[in-house]
């Protein structure tokens, strides 16, 4: 879970037009905020869009998946409202160390493979998340507990990234593009104060143990794009501050990296919608790709409703609105590399809190949210 922090309070955008989906089933799709989005004065808090969100973007619109929700036959609506919107995915969990080395040179890529698989039947690209990750779940026990010397530890931990990314690099489309685009290599390194991050990586391989693993994923692959990717990127100058530093001092050093994921986990109280322009503006000053790469919006920070209100509504839709038209308006068209909102339905969110937190573009019936036409109206 990533550590939320809340202060500024963000002035509500009051917008109009409020629609619902009809009673055939799931609409898929998102809007355009042109005139053919259709208005259901029934309930304020939904709206059927007239375009699907892949369709009205410039760049790629991603949300996230496991390899169980791609083939169960109960989660249909989920793949229809997937298919319809979307044309870049991330695996939630699947891709990650955990997951996948499962012993010394010994890995299980089958969900992963299974995403690919998907991926490409769709037409969609798959965005890696995330090589290496600090949290005790997101690194298999057998490692965890490691008792071999320090150079054994760091030798294993080059396996891994080399044998992880060559073999995702191996599914290719009808164009010879690899189905994995990009990966996360680093995952929040540096912590809320923008210092590098004390874990088991720094512990064993020293506080430099980024670069190698930068540079052994290129070795790997020279065509995929390598982001760090990290939160609160919007909201923690001194962290912001790091990471484009190392950034720079990775370009100027021959390091290798291709962009900057900006998580974006925000809240209607933080970060305020000025510090998330700044944010933008700043990553795009770094003349790397630019990746929103985990959004979601919170709007019940202080616990203070029971239920989605028409007001919180309105504002997560301004919110939304907000960041889409940011990225879309700030950062350079050859800097675009996408948004990926982080989930689908709001119960499916980390952030659902019990049905406290509605931080998603979908209610619980796959019906598209007000948040939704803001967002599509950014793009």
């Amino acid at each position: 879970m990533k550590k939320l922090f809340f202060s500024l309070i963000v002035t509500s955008i009051i917008f109009t037009s409020c629609s619902k989906d009809d009673s055939n089933g799931v609409s898929v799709g998102g809007p355009s905020g042109g005139s053919d989005d259709v208005v259901n004065p029934g309930d304020p808090l939904l709206y059927t869009p007239s375009d699907n969100l892949k369709d009205i973007a410039n760049y790629p619109i991603g949300n996230i998946v496991s390899a169980s929700r791609l083939t169960s036959s109960s989660e249909g609506e989920f793949r229809v409202v997937l298919n319809n919107d979307f044309n870049s995915i991330t695996a939630e969990n699947d891709m990650k160390m955990a997951n996948m080395f499962v012993g010394p040179n010994s890995f299980d890529f089958s969900d992963g493979d299974a995403i690919v698989a998907y991926a490409k039947a769709n037409g969609m690209r798959v965005h890696g998340h995330a090589l290496i990750w600090h949290p005790n779940y997101a690194i298999p026990d057998w490692l965890e507990n490691f008792s071999g010397t320090d150079a054994e530890f760091e030798a294993h931990i080059e396996n891994y990234v080399k044998t992880t990314v060559e073999h995702f690099a191996l599914e290719v489309d009808a164009n010879g593009n690899s189905i994995v685009a990009a990966w996360d290599v680093v995952n929040e390194y540096f912590d809320d104060n923008g210092d590098v991050r004390s874990t088991l990586f720094t512990q064993r391989m020293g506080s430099d143990y980024i670069e190698r693993i930068f540079q052994w994923a290129r070795e790997a692959d020279p065509n995929v794009k390598l982001f760090y990717n990290d939160y609160n990127i919007a909201g923690q100058t001194n962290k912001r501050s790091s990471i484009l530093s190392m950034a720079n001092t990775f370009q100027n050093s021959g390091i290798p990296i291709d962009g900057i994921g900006m998580q974006m986990h925000l809240s209607s109280a933080w970060p305020s919608q000025q510090e998330v322009t700044q944010a933008i503006t700043d990553v795009a000053g770094s003349n790397l790709l630019v990746h929103i790469s985990e959004l979601d919006i919170g709007i019940n920070p202080n616990d203070d409703i029971n239920s989605l209100t028409v007001e919180r509504a309105q504002e997560q839709e301004a919110l939304y609105n907000h960041v889409s038209s940011e990225y879309s308006s700030i950062v350079p068209s050859s800097q675009q590399y996408g948004i990926t909102v982080w989930g689908v339905r709001d119960q499916d969110s980390w952030r659902y809190d019990g049905g406290t937190e509605w931080p998603l573009l979908y209610n619980e019936n796959f019906e598209f949210k007000i948040a939704h036409r803001g967002f599509a109206d950014g793009l």
